[in-house]
């Protein structure tokens, strides 16, 4: 499947909607320049509109990943490197997070407008719009507003909670949506996109986001029905890409030479010094700090333009690894074909303490960490912070005061 290019233009996604903040989101300043709402009623428009869709993903993705990362036991604040200030980062690494959050009011913003802009965008090409000239521009709409609306729904049952240990969030100010249900809203809107979908890699792909949503929330029989059509070897990764003369990977600008605000914790290193070759999959670089100790940069995006994966098939294979091991295997085919496409020597055993170790240096900074330390932890005690902390990023006080349903 070819890459996925995502265009920012940063002004964009702000400009395409006339009537529509207080829809998505509260506590959002009136747009300046707007577009009339039925001027985009066209068929003209809609490459204009799903380019609205698009540019809010990328400013989405890696914002919510990076922050997650941070809450999670893969990156960490500290004021010993160059560059590293904000305390709103040092208190989301301890867990401890205010519901008034600058920080976390941008994310659940982000993710607001990806949601409210999917979902219009259906509307808009089933209810508003005649198609006369394309009936592939109307099913590359559709799939593209049912796709992106179903990870932003995913972003809120995998990060956002209404406490600490309560995962979920809330659509158009409605009541809370546990993560369950939240994951079952992002299926649902993955399985429709389905019917829409281009090609056979694009499916591949579709998949296995469905077979995640499934394993995340503990549906290990469907995540496996999905996950044995999902992504296979030689796949391309389903990635988005930035751009730097308009906006820049959040990793690059969080925890990278852009800014490192994040730093990454001292075992990735440990994994690289006991095998050299795991180089070759964790990518960071070591760096002198304020103390004159040595700490550690991310390498996986180095420039502003660095791509991220939302889904390649080394993923899939340790999703199949983990449901093979739950089902009484152990995985290790799989594991070792994730292993054999970076150069590394295979395993000879494996068990679910290998795959949760795979999956860490596996998925390095792609905001998986958060979401397996708590699916692990009853069993394998994965979390690293004390019990009274916040285990997702809070749904923020603009939402908790304009919104009835929930406190």
């Amino acid at each position: 499947m070819k890459k996925h290019w995502v265009y920012l233009i940063l002004l964009l996604t702000f400009i395409i909607f006339s009537n529509s903040c207080e829809k998505y989101v509260t506590g959002i300043d009136p747009l300046i320049d707007q577009v009339e709402d039925e001027l985009l009623n066209d068929e003209a428009e809609v490459n204009f509109v799903m380019i609205g869709v698009l540019t809010q993903f990328a400013e989405t993705h890696t914002y919510c990943m990076v922050i997650a990362d941070l809450l999670s036991d893969e990156l960490f604040f500290t004021r010993k490197v160059k560059g590293s200030s904000y305390g709103s980062y040092e208190m989301i690494d301890a867990g401890i997070i205010q519901l008034d959050m600058s920080t976390i009011e941008g994310i659940e913003t982000a993710i607001g407008r990806l949601r409210f802009f999917s979902d219009d965008l259906v509307d808009r090409v089933t209810n508003k719009i005649t198609f006369k000239a394309s009936q592939t521009l109307k099913n590359e709409a559709l799939f593209t507003g049912h796709f992106f609306g179903g990870l932003a729904r995913y972003y809120y049952a995998a990060y956002f909670g209404l406490d600490k240990n309560q995962g979920g969030g809330v659509i158009d100010g409605g009541e809370f949506i546990p993560s369950n249900d939240m994951y079952d809203l992002a299926i649902a809107k993955m399985i429709t996109s389905l019917d829409y979908a281009s090609d056979e890699a694009t499916k591949r792909v579709v998949n296995s986001l469905i077979a995640r949503f499934y394993l995340y929330k503990a549906d290990y029989v469907n995540a496996e029905t999905f996950a044995l059509i999902g992504m296979a070897s030689g796949d391309d990764p389903y990635q988005v890409l930035y751009h730097e003369s308009y906006n820049s990977n959040s990793y690059w600008s969080n925890a990278g030479i852009g800014r490192m605000q994040e730093t990454v914790d001292f075992r990735f290193n440990d994994y690289v010094t006991t095998d050299p070759l795991e180089a070759n999959r964790i990518l960071i670089t070591a760096i002198k700090g304020l103390d004159r100790k040595t700490y550690y940069r991310q390498e996986k995006y180095p420039l502003a333009e660095s791509p991220a994966d939302l889904m390649n098939w080394q993923e899939n294979e340790l999703m199949l690894a983990e449901l093979d091991i739950r089902d009484g295997g152990d995985g290790l085919t799989q594991i070792n074909n994730v292993r054999t496409s970076h150069g590394l020597a295979d395993l000879a055993a494996a068990d679910m303490n290998v795959l949760i170790v795979e999956r860490d240096k596996e998925l390095f900074v792609t905001g998986a960490r958060l979401v397996d330390q708590r699916r692990f932890d009853a069993v394998y005690g994965t979390w690293h912070l004390d019990a009274d902390t916040w285990h997702y990023l809070p749904i923020t006080d603009n939402e908790r005061n304009a919104n009835p349903n929930i406190n």
